[in-house]
């Protein structure tokens, strides 16, 4: 399963409101694809989400990301965990396990 886009339409649904620990990545116009690959290996465990950061500015800006990628966990709709730069996916899986 492919990750969900996020807008701040669909934000607080998709991440606030969730019964499953959320991964967020936020990331420029392009996708490495990475948070795809984590969504399919954890799927039912973990809900993985993408942030386009320049089409959605406030929802970086409301979380601080300052830099690109970013990845935030969040969990019971607060972050826990912040992971800066760009990642494989091997990495954050070991990250995450």
């Amino acid at each position: 399963m492919p990750a969900i886009t996020l807008t701040k339409e669909n934000f607080d649904e998709e991440v606030k409101q969730s019964s499953l620990p959320v991964l967020v990545s936020y990331q420029g116009s392009t996708s490495t694809g990475s948070i795809d690959r984590v969504s399919s290996h954890l799927n039912g465990v973990l809900k993985c989400c993408k942030v386009n950061a320049g089409a959605n500015p406030e929802l970086a800006q409301k979380y601080k990301v300052r830099c690109l990628p970013t990845v935030l966990l969040f969990k019971d709709g607060r972050v826990t965990d912040t992971i800066v730069g760009a990642m494989r996916t091997e990495q954050l899986m070991q990250i995450l396990q």
